[in-house]
């Protein structure tokens, strides 16, 4: 009885197993097709550094 068993068991296993691997199919006609990437770029000629609009702080040093 329990050789019955473990070969049905084993017939049950080997069935899942290679029904999901014939059952997978490629994702390639899945997905739509892929743009190409764009790449921004600063092509200005006159490139300046940014402007620096804060006030510079004093340091007291008179005081303790």
């Amino acid at each position: 009885m329990k050789k019955l068993v473990r070969n049905l068991l084993m017939m049950a296993m080997l069935g899942a197993v290679s029904i999901n691997v014939f059952a997978q199919k490629p994702d390639e006609q899945k997905r739509p097709p892929k743009e190409p990437v764009k790449v921004v770029t600063n092509d200005r000629k006159d490139q300046k550094p940014p402007q620096n609009n804060n006030p510079p702080k004093h340091d007291d040093k008179k005081k303790p």
